[in-house]
């Protein structure tokens, strides 16, 4: 039975994930990918505070909020 899809919104504080796909409009999609979030990125999530992530990709940092964070599927690593 397949999994459903888990996207980067529900992951909590600590927790490592790699991309799957990412959703959304075209736009999104390109400042997705220009951020660093490519198929098979790894992503450490270093503080849910609100309606913001704080992430570690693949060495760098960013903030994203969660409306953009629905758009990213993940697979949970740890």
């Amino acid at each position: 039975m397949p999994l459903s899809p888990i996207y980067l919104d529900s992951c909590l504080q600590d927790q490592t994930c790699t991309v799957i796909s990412l959703h959304g409009e075209l736009d999104a999609k390109l400042q997705l990918v220009n951020l660093g979030f490519h198929r098979h990125s790894h992503i450490k999530v270093i503080l849910c505070r609100g309606d913001s992530l704080i992430l570690n990709i693949d060495g760098s940092r960013f903030a994203i909020d969660r409306e953009l964070a629905k758009k990213i599927e993940v697979e949970l690593l740890s």
